[in-house]
């Protein structure tokens, strides 16, 4: 399992970048991003989904690959608002 953490401040596409501390390069952890600790996730795909609930806009850091292991979910409305996650 890794330590994950959520860019306190949003990138220029206005997102917000959650980052693998193991794999990440030390200049995602700069103290002006305000890095948030998210917890310890099996895969990204978790800590993006916990980051959500912090920021309604959250990506994956492609520095670190954490945005590869989001392309396998697909998210689609259901009738009643909600999404389902399917893989």
């Amino acid at each position: 399992m890794s330590s994950y953490f959520v860019d306190g401040h949003a990138c220029a596409g206005r997102a917000h970048a959650v980052h693998d501390r193991s794999r990440c390069p030390p200049g995602c952890f700069a103290p002006e991003q305000e890095p948030q600790y998210l917890g310890e996730f099996s895969d990204a795909a978790q800590a993006v989904c916990v980051a959500r609930l912090r920021y309604s806009h959250v990506h994956g850091c492609p520095c670190c690959g954490a945005d590869e292991a989001l392309q396998h979910w697909v998210a689609r409305p259901l009738s009643s608002g909600w999404f389902q996650l399917r893989t």
